[in-house]
């Protein structure tokens, strides 16, 4: 026919795209189907999206496929902050105006009012709290986006939901969903929103072992770097094509980092695992400088709060903190001086849960008192007074505060909230077993530990889970006459034994305290009392023990050779012809007086000085054994109970140096 064939330069093949919304309109003519709709029916929903496959069958190439939204109804945080995001063609608006789409995920489906019932409760509820998301854009235009973000969204506001059925559903796959959509490398933004929400908002465990969101808070921060987030600006030289020097985008960009850095350091900390990049978090505040009258306001006192808390933890963690020979003084210092850093905050703290949470800043701040040798030079009374004060003011402020929605906060608490609390009730405990509790409000502490216990069991979402556990073991531990108790009958509370969690150490000591008495466990602790300090003085002599046996054989043959040159010299002052006469460029040796010759013992090498005479402490171990540690898993038996009657708490434990016993009943 003599037709020319030409291939335009601007040209673009879109076989995936027609092939992925081939099957989106093939599986919602099967759902309908079994709904007994027709297309034109009027409630027929004439839409791009439609209910996913079974996630196990879910295959990369179609999700990588999945048709995107026009960017009108794209979310603002989306606009452009993905570099590749502009280079997709724009394909058919979401259909919200039709009604929610029923989705499947992990063969369970999910149908149109419970989705809105999620949506709302979310939004209403959650969202308030940590504002990362877009609330005009509804369900399926978050589906169309990433489908990993509309489960978070669902599986997050499904928390508190009647149908209990819903969280547990749809928890179970929502981890696999997370890692597969990492892998996909598709548009990374609502990943790392997603993310974001599920490392705020746990999702319910039995163990501590088996919780992911130290990984998932890693991915979305590497996430955010790897898009250029940590960087002030577009992220021009992170992506591919020509970006708009936009305005709006620095600051949406800003923002996101933001809650990537707030997210990241509180996780990091009741983890007890150091935080990451530390020039990633605070080393771009000048210049992002310009973006400050754009930000929220909250969302700017919080990064502050917890920029302190990570230099807090980041400088206290290089003081030898796993040596019980600590400098105190240094560490004292520390404590001191990024307190009085917060406290300057406080004036300036937008709402009640902003203060709550410079509270909770406080407190890990404070918890690294408890790392001082308890004996030598002996407790900061003071500083552990305040330390008990604050914890109960912690204590009381979250278990009676309402959110501005006039939800009480155990129902929609923030993990770092809720695992604080944990170790304000773990302080208390301690604190009214030792030397000191003459000196504090023993009632008040009492109060404040039940209320701990009642916090934690409203937070619990599930019989079992983390929050139902640990309210046990802390009612356990509170009834206990055994817990700090040695050998000896003494009481010694303000010992810390397990050292490399930083402030979550008190914490995660307390659970094999509970673990020794309670779960028959064989604490790996136990005679680290009596041999850690002989350990501490004893570690540089038996690194140069080879060393010494050298020297010593050296001294001995030093010493038979000045024996032999002195009776040479008497032989030789008796019979002067036996005397050898010597060049006089050469030193004779027996002309020196013995007595003032060096002794070769002093100083001939570094084995008579102590460790800590270097002043130079060793970095804290930025690798701790994770696994053990974490692994805070009980059996699926009942938790037991042990029958404590009322005691009075002033009332003084049998044996020698027994402290109060504190035996709280909780009725």
């Amino acid at each position: 026919m003599g037709l020319e064939c030409r291939i335009l330069p601007t040209s673009t093949r879109n076989l995936r795209q027609t092939k992925a919304e081939m099957r989106r309109e093939l599986e919602e003519l099967r759902w309908n189907m079994r709904q007994g709709q027709n297309p034109g029916d009027a409630n027929y929903p004439h839409s791009t999206a439609s209910p996913t496959v079974d996630m196990q069958n879910y295959t990369p190439l179609e999700h990588a496929s999945a048709t995107y939204s026009d960017p009108s109804g794209r979310t603002d945080a989306s606009d452009s902050m993905s570099p590749a995001f502009d280079s997709r063609p724009p394909t058919r608006k979401g259909s919200d105006h039709h009604g929610t789409v029923p989705r499947v995920i992990d063969g369970y489906l999910l149908d149109s009012k419970r989705i809105d019932d999620c949506f709302t409760i979310y939004f209403t509820q959650y969202h308030p709290l940590f504002p990362i998301l877009d609330p005009s854009i509804g369900p399926n235009n978050y589906y169309d986006q990433s489908p990993f973000l509309f489960w978070t969204i669902v599986v997050t506001g499904s928390r508190r939901y009647s149908e209990h059925e819903v969280l547990e559903r749809t928890s179970q796959p929502i981890t696999q969903l997370a890692f597969s959509s990492m892998a996909l490398r598709t548009s990374q933004v609502p990943i790392i929103q997603g993310l974001l929400i599920l490392c705020t908002w746990r999702l319910p465990t039995n163990s501590m072992y088996k919780d992911t969101t130290h990984l998932m808070c890693g991915s979305a921060v590497h996430l955010a770097t790897q898009i250029g987030l940590h960087i002030a600006g577009v992220g021009q030289d992170f992506a591919r094509t020509p970006l708009e020097k936009d305005q709006s985008l620095k600051v949406q960009r800003a923002r996101l980092w933001l809650c990537c850095v707030i997210v990241s350091i509180r996780t990091s900390c009741v983890e007890g695992i150091p935080p990451l990049a530390e020039s990633f978090f605070d080393g771009d505040e000048q210049d992002r400088e310009d973006m400050v009258p754009y930000l929220p306001s909250d969302l700017q006192f919080l990064h502050k709060v917890y920029i302190i808390l990570m230099r807090a933890i980041v400088a206290m963690g290089k003081t030898n903190l796993q040596s019980i020979h600590c400098d105190v003084r240094v560490l004292r210092s520390l404590i001191g001086i990024f307190d009085s850093q917060l406290l300057s905050l406080a004036p300036s703290s937008p709402s009640e849960l902003d203060a709550l949470q410079l509270s909770c800043a406080r407190i890990h701040v404070m918890a690294f008192h408890f790392f001082a040798h308890p004996t030598n030079p002996g407790p900061d009374a003071e500083g552990l007074s305040r330390f008990y004060s604050l914890c109960i003011s912690v204590i009381q402020s979250a278990a009676t505060m309402q959110t501005t929605q006039k939800v009480h906060l155990p129902s929609v608490s923030q993990s770092f909230i809720d695992r604080t609390i944990t170790l304000a009730g773990f302080t208390i405990l301690r604190l009214v077993r030792s030397p000191l509790a003459q000196h504090l409000d023993l009632l008040a502490g009492e109060r404040a530990f039940s209320q701990a216990y009642d916090f934690l069991q409203n937070v619990s979402l599930q019989p079992g889970d983390i929050h139902f556990r640990t309210a046990h073991i802390m009612k356990d531990l509170w009834g206990s006459d055994k817990v700090f108790r040695k050998k000896d009958g003494r009481v010694e509370s303000l010992y810390l034994r397990l050292r490399t969690r930083l402030s979550m150490s008190i914490s995660y000591d307390m659970f094999w305290y509970w673990r020794e008495e309670f779960g028959n466990m064989q604490n790996p602790y136990n005679g680290d009392e009596a041999t850690l300090e002989n350990a501490q003085q004893s570690a540089p002599r038996q690194e140069y023990s080879s060393q010494q046996q050298q020297q010593h054989q050296q001294q001995q043959h030093h010493q038979q050779q000045q024996q032999q040159q002195q009776q040479q010299q008497q032989q030789q002052q008796l019979d002067p012809s036996m005397r050898q006469q010597l060049p006089v460029t050469k030193f004779d040796p027996s002309l020196v007086n013995p007595q003032m010759q060096p002794d070769p013992s002093v100083m001939s090498s570094f084995d008579a000085w102590e460790g800590p005479d270097y002043g130079v402490p060793p970095m804290l171990d930025q690798f701790p054994d994770y696994d053990w540690a974490a692994g805070f898993e009980f059996s699926n038996a009942e938790m037991p109970n042990v029958p404590v009657g009322p005691i009075n708490p002033m009332m003084t434990a049998p044996g020698p140096g027994g402290a109060p016993n504190m035996g709280y009943t909780y009725g």
